[in-house]
């Protein structure tokens, strides 16, 4: 079955390695839902939703501290929350616990540490729970999505590594055929590419609607530079992942990108506004970053079309979220298009509050804006203003560190694309020697394929 419509009361939780604690199988039920949706990246309609489930957990026994864990979890890996109010939201939250149950005590302090912008030890706290509790999914997937955000692909992988084996010894445990498109995402992060596509076909093979799995396996498509498989897989399988309605316009992104890829900046452009940004629900912070990614994307293609800026959803999510800093890589995606969509006042305002916000601050976050972030800021300005060679003098000595800003490879391929562009442009013969070289390191990760965008620089190149 698919999608799972028969849901765990207290004893079936407990058995399977999660201490919830209430004794309401009403609520030990919303939260296996919430959990389930949660974990497969779609919305349950005859439960109306991840939200509606949450909302209807929280009312079910408001003394159940585990339920609150989950939707403050949600909630604050989100991302789209103001950072200033992350603390003191999560303390509301979460309450005074005093609770004795030492699972309840180490998701609490990973959550505060999160809070506060302890991504690293927020992490370390959640392997500490999955040392004790590996069937927690919770915990699995709460410290799989901030090693996404922190940029630590070897955890990635090596984190389901570790309680992989554990689950494979027990028969019939919901959500475990998840695991295996989780695996598969954090191989292909660390370019274990064949062994990647192998863990996410198995992922599908035992649910082919997994949306994750789908994910992992158009990132391995990618990665080893078959991107015509990887539309055909995308075609072929499209009604199984659509269903996956939260990373359906992600998986959209990825499909964009093979088009970009083979030069069909057009079809990309099409995906960009009839998939992404003309969608009838409200726009997450994943969904914005893929809008803003794509955009820009094809503005280094040469595809600029003037429909794109008059997205109103675009412009009032911009408008509300200009000052969260809750991550770097989003305000990096937001100053991608900035531009575009505010007056200068606005852009002046969003440079002060990110300042302010990262140099006062001795978050995890900071540390990555001052060793990184604050170097690709002044580079994307330098590209506006046509400045090719100091693109590349500002991206060229912190290339083997972009990582730390978090996203995946894909994602960050932009920022490489960024340097690549600026090197074939740049008015610097060696520069020009230079992108000859990044062209070639591009192609030989991607089994050599020189797709048309490659080829396109090359000849830009021979033609100067």
């Amino acid at each position: 079955m698919p999608f799972r419509d028969q849901w765990r009361d207290v004893k079936c939780l407990y058995d399977d390695g999660i201490p919830i604690d209430t004794t309401s199988n009403e609520t030990a039920k919303l939260f296996d839902a919430a959990l389930t949706q949660y974990t497969g990246w779609y919305n349950d309609k005859q439960l109306d939703g991840v939200e509606s489930t949450i909302s209807r957990l929280l009312s079910s026994d408001p003394t159940c501290i585990t339920s609150r864990i989950l939707a403050t979890g949600i909630d604050l890996l989100g991302t789209a929350t103001p950072s200033s109010s992350h603390h003191s939201k999560t303390l509301e939250s979460l309450g005074n616990i005093t609770s004795s149950n030492k699972y309840i005590q180490l998701h609490s302090q990973a959550l505060l540490q999160w809070s506060l912008g302890q991504f690293a030890k927020a992490t370390d706290t959640w392997e500490q729970i999955l040392v004790l509790y590996p069937f927690d999914m919770m915990s699995i997937k709460f410290v799989s999505d901030t090693y996404f955000y922190v940029g630590n692909r070897d955890m990635l992988r090596d984190s389901i590594a570790r309680i992989l084996p554990i689950w494979e010894t027990s028969t019939d445990r919901p959500l475990k055929s998840y695991l295996y498109g989780m695996y598969a995402f954090g191989l292909g992060e660390t370019n274990m590419i064949e062994r990647a596509e192998k863990e996410a076909r198995f992922g599908l093979e035992l649910n082919p609607h997994d949306g994750w799995a789908t994910h992992a396996l158009a990132h391995a498509l990618e990665y080893a530079g078959e991107t015509s498989q990887g539309i055909q897989f995308l075609k072929e399988t499209n009604q199984n992942w659509q269903h996956s309605d939260i990373i359906k316009p992600h998986i959209d992104w990825h499909w964009a990108l093979y088009e970009i890829e083979q030069g069909n900046k057009e079809i990309a452009e099409n995906i960009l506004t009839n998939h992404l940004l003309n969608r009838n629900t409200d726009m997450g912070m994943l969904d914005f970053v893929d809008v803003a990614s794509l955009i820009y994307r094809l503005k280094l293609a040469g595809q600029k079309s003037s429909t794109i800026y008059s997205s109103t959803q675009l412009k009032k999510f911009l408008n509300d979220h200009l000052h969260d800093h809750t991550l770097i890589f989003n305000d990096l995606h937001i100053y991608f298009i900035l531009d575009d969509y505010v007056d200068q006042e606005n852009r002046m305002d969003f440079l002060r509050t990110l300042k302010e916000c990262y140099d006062t601050s001795d978050s995890d976050n900071s540390q990555v804006y001052r060793q990184v972030g604050q170097y690709i800021f002044k580079a994307m300005d330098q590209f506006q203003e046509k400045n090719y060679s100091q693109v590349v003098e500002l991206l060229y000595p912190i290339r083997n560190k972009i990582y730390q800003i978090g996203g995946s490879n894909a994602q960050r391929d932009l920022f490489y694309l960024l340097l690549i562009h600026s090197a074939v442009h740049s008015s610097n013969n060696q520069h020009q020697q230079l992108a000859k070289q990044l062209i070639n390191e591009r192609c030989l990760m991607r089994n050599k394929t020189k797709s048309k965008m490659m080829e396109n620089y090359a000849n830009t190149i021979l033609n100067d």
